[in-house]
């Protein structure tokens, strides 16, 4: 575990979650995915995705559903809530947490970790990457939205019409590193 005051020696942990609705307090994760980063050069230490079984499926809103494809079938092998989180709040100690609107998948998570009794020992900052593609992209001038399928494909990336947490933390993941990459080369060609 990396302790310290350098934000450089703490891991990121990029994250996404599918959820049965918009309210944390109502709905719940179904499916979860985590990337860790090391902080000083953002190399992929280890991953971890899990299909979650829902505990109130008959609070879910028929929307979100349909987003994230779920299917008593497509869910079958899911893990137990308690199972999932337990190794999300292990995933990387002291880790900075990194998202796409990450104060949507953060809410739902503490929200998850109270539920399952569960302690994590996350920094307490985050970082919320469409916050900083904003800044690359005011730059170089037109572009539709700040929904990650809005700018997904402005950095050559696919995104199925599926919501899925793992192939939104990967191109969330992806799009950080295109981003800070663009700004490092900037900065050695004196720009």
């Amino acid at each position: 575990m990396k302790k310290s005051g350098n934000f450089r020696d703490k891991n990121l942990v990029f994250v996404d979650v599918e959820t049965t609705g918009l309210s944390p307090d109502v709905h719940e994760v179904i499916e979860v995915a985590a990337i860790v980063a090391d902080g000083e050069n953002f190399n992929e230490v280890r991953s971890y995705s899990s299909k979650i079984k829902p505990e109130h499926i008959e609070r879910a809103e028929k929307e979100a559903l349909k987003i994230n494809g779920y299917s008593p079938e497509k869910w079958r092998d899911a893990l137990p809530a308690k199972e999932a989180f337990l190794t999300v709040a292990n995933i990387s100690p002291n880790g900075i947490i990194a998202g796409w609107n990450v104060a949507f998948d953060w809410d739902f998570l503490e929200h998850a970790f109270a539920r399952n009794k569960i302690i994590h020992k996350f920094d307490y900052h985050k970082i919320d990457v469409p916050s900083i593609t904003y800044a690359k992209l005011f730059k170089i001038g037109k572009f539709g939205g700040l929904g990650l399928r809005s700018v997904a494909p402005l950095f050559g990336i696919k995104l199925p019409q599926v919501h899925s947490a793992v192939e939104d933390v990967r191109a969330t993941y992806e799009i950080f590193k295109k981003v800070l990459e663009a700004e490092s080369k900037q900065r050695s060609l004196g720009i």
